[in-house]
């Protein structure tokens, strides 16, 4: 399609929702509950590691759920829909993204779209890792661009700690950690890893192909999601024992029963931690480079970094990368110390507080990053902050 039948296309208005209040490094092991009774050995060395300091849980303090993940995500998408002033109606299109939704079927955004009502709308459920949420954006962003629809909402949300409750971890923590018969990232450290660095919330932004009349809006000047599957094993995985190469008797659905498959581990959420930096540290350079070779980024003239870090263990790592392309750490711009690693909803609450917060300027340049580990992707975005006020003058 030639680009003049193209549209331009604005986030109007941005909502998030982090369920219960704050939880410190103190608190975090009681409400997620002990494993056989004893506190974890790696949960101080991994808090020192990622620098979080509080985060929030779906989890009262008697350790019981509290919210649905499909709850998180239709909070953060009212809160969005409120601060744009438009009705639920009003939306055409709801593109969501998430790693684990409350069921396996049907897709996250349908079951989103039942509990939230408003009309009959285009639903896109993304499934993935932290990418999801910025793959559910790019749909969504397509849409509006190319006039299939006027008002969409993307959003994303993560109920991680649901999985990472004590009571899973009770006959994992029992086993052998060497196990000749699957890959050596399945062993314990690999799953307890992610109980201290996974936490709750949910993101949601409004696009339409109009800025909003009043306050800031942020124009979409481009957004790419490009995996290096083709290079990396997986890293971060759920459901297999073999995630280097699964086969026929090595992943969940393979076992004649579930329950056969949640006794050997292979329903607990793990990561292979010897990879992930390797991997990560390979193509968020290398994607940077793709995009200043095609012309697509001017490091110079960005104002706001934003990445989706899953630990301040990258800040440096990245910064170090990424300052010789003009990315300087005064321009970074991060609320993972205080909002914890919400995984593909981080970027969505990062934008909401960054919206809210009054330190987005009109013309100001904003790039934003989402690494992820499950097989290795990367998302760039790249947005111009407009002021609705002052644009609708110049139409006028």
């Amino acid at each position: 399609m030639s680009n003049a039948f193209l549209r331009d296309v604005y986030i109007t208005a941005a909502g998030a929702f982090l369920p219960g209040q704050p939880i410190d490094n103190e608190q975090m092991e009681s409400r997620l509950g002990l494993v056989g009774g004893q506190q974890s050995r790696y949960r101080r060395r991994v808090l020192k590691a990622n620098g979080i300091e509080r985060r929030h849980y779906a989890i009262d303090e008697a350790g019981r759920q509290t919210h649905l993940n499909e709850e998180l995500a239709a909070e953060a998408v009212r809160a969005a829909v409120t601060r744009r002033g438009i009705d639920l109606e009003a939306v055409q299109m709801l593109s969501l993204g998430t790693t684990l939704g409350d069921t396996l079927m049907p897709g996250f955004a349908s079951m989103v779209h039942g509990r939230l009502g408003g009309a009959p709308m285009e639903c896109v459920s993304a499934s993935g890792v932290c990418a999801s949420g910025m793959t559910a954006f790019r749909a969504a962003y397509n849409a509006v661009r190319t006039g299939d629809h006027d008002v969409a909402v993307a959003g994303a949300s993560e109920l991680a700690s649901a999985m990472m409750r004590g009571s899973r971890f009770e006959k994992e923590s029992e086993l052998a950690p060497d196990r000749p018969e699957t890959d050596a990232s399945f062993q314990y450290f690999n799953a307890d890893f992610l109980r201290w660095m996974l936490s709750d919330g949910a993101g949601a932004v409004v696009l339409e192909s109009q800025p909003a009349r009043q306050g800031l809006s942020l124009r979409v000047e481009w957004v790419t999601n490009t995996s290096y599957a083709h290079k990396y094993d997986t890293c971060m995985y759920l459901g297999t024992s073999r995630p280097s190469g699964p086969r026929v008797g090595a992943t969940y659905l393979s076992y004649p029963d579930i329950s056969q498959a949640e006794r050997d581990g292979l329903l607990l959420v793990r990561q292979d931690t010897k990879l992930l930096e390797q991997g990560i540290m390979d193509i968020v350079p290398t994607e940077i480079q793709s995009l200043i070779t095609r012309g697509k980024l001017d490091p110079a003239g960005v104002d706001w970094f934003m990445p989706h870090l899953s630990s301040y263990f990258f800040f440096t790592r990245l910064l170090r990368y990424l300052e010789p392309f003009g990315i300087t750490e005064d321009k970074w711009f991060t609320n993972l110390k205080q909002k914890g690693n919400t995984g593909s909803a981080s970027i969505y609450i990062m934008l909401e507080e960054a919206l809210r917060s009054g330190m987005l300027k009109p013309g100001q340049r904003v790039l934003t990053m989402v690494p992820e580990s499950g097989r290795f992707t990367v998302s760039y975005g790249l947005f111009t902050v407009v002021d609705g006020a002052s644009a609708q003058l110049a139409a006028e």
